[in-house]
């Protein structure tokens, strides 16, 4: 199985799109959004394993810039 991703311009757009949705938020509606947003980008996932990668890569990140 081939994996692709997404050109990093793209990826860029993506992370401007995810910080102006955040700016535009109240804060305590930030955590449900992401929520929100992992579920729907999980149901495009057809591979449980994908998305099961894809959470433990955000949780070490997330992990290692809290140190």
């Amino acid at each position: 199985m081939t994996t692709s991703t997404l050109p990093f311009n793209d990826l860029e757009r993506v992370y401007e799109l995810l910080a102006e949705a955040l700016d535009d938020l109240p804060e305590a509606q930030e955590t449900p959004f992401l929520a929100q947003l992992a579920l729907a980008l999980a149901h495009r996932i057809p591979d449980l394993s994908e998305v099961e990668a894809a959470i433990r890569e955000a949780r070490r990140a997330s992990e290692d810039a809290g140190k």
